[in-house]
């Protein structure tokens, strides 16, 4: 037996009042008779000079102090603990988008929460949790720690997240850390059932299989009829249903629809004869279901946009058709005593030629340095045998789809590798390519001329080129425009970037370091569409340019309410919505009981006279 409060022994202080209480003397009360003649065995104590009388056995004294150690018993709440009880438990928080399903009351996710705190409620002294959210990463909240209020207040700062969980990961953890703490008991608050071969682990499982329908895709085409959006639209339940849909074009109301949705099927559900100019299109489900967060679904329609590029050459034209094959492009020509203090280019391509200045409001790609140019150091020239493709590089995807063994080239400048650089194609004495960034501008480097080469007569050479302008001439700012929420996205500096901002769906906007030319996002975890806006400095024009990207529910791990999986041996699952198992039985209630049964005992003894 054990005591939650030992400090309740302090009210048997009280048997002691109770006691001299009956040891004092009653004081009497003076009354005129006759005669005292009778009274003088009275008078006789009352001339006695001490206070106090001895102890009389009472019946009533009794039951008093009865009442008193049954009531200290009762404050200082014994308890007996329950086979098995750990002093270490390390419990999992399920923090995914299925955690915000309704099927459970409030929600499962502050089901969850309120048990967890019930459970921290009811620790022992000596007792210690560790306590790990299991969001978009697994984040241990507080580490055994047996102090309540500070559990508490940490349980309460873990918020429900729009992504997926990482229960998986935060169960290899903390495996580890119960082997450390020998062997503590693992708690997991989810709404799946997750496999558990360990008597140490407990699942305390919150669903009740609800009700949902999701929207997992929106995108758009432009067909010759104009522009047309598809939505894919689900029904994750064992019924026949059908839904609403509303289309909403730049937040108007476009169109509505009823769509029939088989049982734990998918509908394809096309919107036609959008409005010229539009951009935003925003797809929702207007009929209630036991999950809201992905009954929306978004897409933006990006125009494209132009970028001026300049060709400093004296006459290249297969490199003058590999660079104007792109849509986007707006391509100018210059000879090389032109082309000194040029600005106002997203991309500079130097064809035998760097001038005495590099511009910094473009991205730049040279072709056959000249010696002594003021940028790269040059050794002479060689003759490459063999072109070797450097795979750990981070520009090895130039030469997708590229067979650059079959490139015969007749020589090349040795060229030493600056610190900015990494080589991506070696050509035995130098680097045939070699690549890098200088702060956020982007720089290739080709050691050769393409005249002393067989490489422009191949297919091979434009799409080279191609894939040499998708990195130093991004299309957007966001190579996809699709995430789901907690995904990392990458922010495509583009040239001549000043000022750079992500601005949530919420309108939280982010500023972001523009020191790299690819900028990791790690904040995606509102679902709606995100705008990069990015100010752009090319030679004496300043404009803003926006563009944009969509961040959704992962449905195909959330939007499935039911639960996906069995336990598979040892451990023990309880349904959350009837609490889970507790490890000790308290024995104050009975005590208290006890101490009013006495009281009630001591007043009916002092009525009728005892």
């Amino acid at each position: 037996m054990g005591f939650l409060n030992p400090w309740g022994f302090l009210f048997a202080l009280s048997i002691p009042i109770i006691v001299l209480l009956y040891l004092l003397k009653q004081r009497y009360q003076e009354v005129e008779v006759s005669s005292t003649y009778l009274w003088e065995k009275a008078i006789e104590d009352m001339q006695i000079s001490s206070p106090w009388q001895r102890l009389k056995r009472s019946l009533l004294l009794i039951l008093q102090l009865a009442a008193v150690v049954l009531l200290t018993l009762a404050l200082a709440r014994p308890f007996f603990l329950q086979e098995g009880t750990s002093s270490e438990y390390i419990i999992i928080l399920d923090c995914s988008a299925s955690m915000q399903a309704e099927d459970v009351k409030p929600s499962r996710f502050l089901l969850a929460k309120r048990e967890i705190e019930d459970f921290i409620d009811g620790l022992l002294p000596g007792q210690r949790v560790t306590l790990i959210a299991a969001g978009y990463d697994v984040e241990v909240v507080a580490s055994r720690s047996g102090d309540k209020g500070l559990l508490k207040k940490r349980l309460e700062g873990i918020e429900v997240t729009n992504g997926q969980d990482s229960v998986e990961q935060a169960l290899v953890f903390a495996q580890a850390l119960a082997r450390e703490l020998d062997a503590a008991q693992i708690r997991i608050y989810s709404d799946n059932v997750y496999q558990i071969s360990n008597q140490h682990m407990e699942n305390i499982v919150f669903n009740n299989g609800g009700k949902n329908f999701a929207v997992e895709l929106v995108s758009w085409a432009q067909t010759p009829d104009g522009t047309v959006v598809l939505s894919k639209i689900a029904n994750y339940s064992g019924e026949d249903a059908a839904v609403t849909l509303e289309c909403l074009v730049d937040g108007a109301t476009f169109d509505v629809k009823e769509v029939a949705l088989p049982a734990d099927g998918k509908e394809d559900v096309y919107w036609s004869e959008i409005p010229a100019g539009a951009r935003r299109v925003e797809i929702a489900i207007l009929d209630e279901d036991d999950l809201a967060i992905d009954n929306r679904g978004w897409t933006f329609m990006e125009p494209q946009r132009e970028n001026r590029v300049l060709l400093v050459t004296e006459r290249n034209v297969f490199l003058e058709k590999a660079v104007s094959l792109r849509d986007d492009v707006v391509l100018e020509k210059t000879a090389y005593q032109h082309a000194e203090g040029l600005k106002g280019y997203a991309l500079y391509v130097f064809d035998g030629y760097v001038p005495s200045k590099l511009p910094d409001d473009g991205n730049i790609i040279i072709f056959n340095p000249p010696p002594q140019n003021g940028f790269l150091e040059l050794e002479g020239e060689y003759i490459p045998q063999t072109a070797s493709l450097l795979s750990h590089s981070r520009y090895a995807h130039f030469f997708d789809l590229v067979n650059y063994k079959e490139f015969n080239i007749a020589k090349a400048k040795r060229i030493s590798l600056p610190e900015w650089a990494e080589v991506v194609l070696d050509g035995g004495q130098g680097p045939l390519v070699m690549a890098g960034e200088i702060g956020a501008q982007k720089v290739v480097v080709f050691s050769f001329d393409v005249h002393h080469s067989d490489i422009p007569l191949k297919v091979d050479f434009p799409i080279l080129i191609q894939n040499v302008l998708a990195w130093v001439l991004p299309q957007s700012s966001v190579g996809e425009s699709e995430f789901y929420a907690g995904q990392e996205v990458f922010i495509n500096l583009l040239p001549g970037a000043r000022d750079v901002h992500v601005i949530a769906p919420s309108g939280r906007e982010l500023p972001l370091d523009r020191s790299y030319s690819s900028i990791p996002f790690m904040y995606s975890h509102e679902v709606g569409i995100y705008t990069v806006r990015q100010t752009v400095q090319q030679g004496d024009k300043r404009e803003v340019l926006e563009s944009h990207f969509t961040v959704g529910v992962p449905t195909h791990s959330e939007s499935d309410l039911r639960v996906g999986q069995v336990t598979n041996g040892g451990g023990q699952t309880v349904d959350g919505r009837k609490g889970g198992s507790d490890f000790m039985s308290e024995l104050w209630r009975y005590f208290a009981w006890a101490a009013l049964a006495v009281v009630m005992l001591e007043w009916w003894v002092y009525q009728r006279g005892y």
